[in-house]
């Protein structure tokens, strides 16, 4: 069968490029990214503040934010395959995982982040990637994008870094950073984000050989 769409889902290390790499794939394949714009549609979609979807932005539910003994309960409207009582969090993750299956069923895009590739896993069309690099390399990026010293730098990526895996292996139930978890793995500090660019292309290319003309049985 012939591909129809080219869904692309990135998860990406802090500082690693993954957004920007996003980004460049957009200009080139002339289809949508969303990152931040996610939260944005997500909102929009379930009537909700935007503010409400970017507190809980890629946070995995905790004892706290459910109000542990009791937790919250879900103050909004949607089916949900949770107990009585809800945490804001996953209530937040329920709107992304349908909002992201509406950007999937509108046609090619390309998502950032927010385990997608759990949301899509079943979605023929879906590519994922983990665009990751080392340290330095990092941390002069954010020092540099953030206008911050090396130590905040470092503080920031292992507080993101933490929060991000933590999200990830809670909803994908699979280690963030494997690279048996995706279709691709890619050092941004190795081959630079041109070289995750053309990478991700080449990629596309052959799963597209793949479909149109399978091995024989």
């Amino acid at each position: 069968m012939m591909r129809k769409r080219t869904i692309i889902c990135i998860s990406r290390q802090y500082g690693s490029g993954g957004r920007i790499t996003g980004e460049r794939l957009s200009e080139l394949l002339g289809i949508p990214c969303y990152d931040k714009e996610l939260l944005t549609r997500t909102a929009m979609e379930h009537g909700v503040q935007e503010e409400t979807i970017a507190t809980s932005d890629e946070k995995a539910a905790t004892w706290k934010s459910m109000g542990f003994p009791r937790g919250i309960r879900n103050p909004y409207k949607i089916p949900l395959e949770l107990d009585s009582h809800y945490a804001i969090n996953d209530t937040v993750f329920q709107m992304l995982t349908e909002t992201i299956q509406n950007l999937a069923r509108e046609g090619s895009c390309i998502i950032i982040g927010r385990a997608a590739k759990k949301v899509l896993k079943d979605d023929p069309d879906m590519i994922s990637v983990f665009i990751h690099a080392d340290l330095e390399s990092r941390i002069n990026s954010i020092m540099d994008r953030e206008q911050v010293d090396e130590k905040h730098a470092r503080h920031m990526i292992q507080e993101i870094d933490k929060r991000r895996a933590k999200f990830n292996n809670t909803y994908l139930k699979d280690q963030w950073t494997a690279c048996t978890s995706y279709d691709l793995s890619i050092s941004t500090s190795r081959f630079g984000i041109e070289g995750a660019v053309k990478a991700i292309m080449s990629l596309l290319e052959a799963d597209k050989h793949c479909q149109s003309d399978p091995a024989d049985g």
